[in-house]
């Protein structure tokens, strides 16, 4: 059995599970890699890196939990912070 064999498998069998078990596995790996990457960060380990996986951990949060459906209120109250700052 191949590799490629071995991830279909798995591919088919994630796909078998409800719309919510998948979002709910998503957001969880999300939130394990954005945990993971801001302990490196606080260890000083490549900035870079951490940067990256932060941000990686931070969109799947948002897509899986549809919180980027929101971004126009997010942008907002942006908006409205940065007037009230100036």
């Amino acid at each position: 059995m191949t590799i490629m064999n071995r991830f279909a498998a798995w591919y088919l069998k994630f796909n078998a599970l409800s719309f919510f078990a998948r979002r709910a596995i998503i957001f969880a790996a999300s939130v394990a890699l954005w945990w993971f990457a801001a302990m490196l960060q606080s260890m000083h380990f490549n900035n870079d890196l951490c940067v990256v996986m932060l941000l990686a951990g931070t969109a799947g949060v948002l897509w899986s939990s549809e919180l980027w459906r929101l971004w126009k209120v997010f942008a907002a109250i942006v908006v409205i912070c940065l007037a009230i700052m100036r």
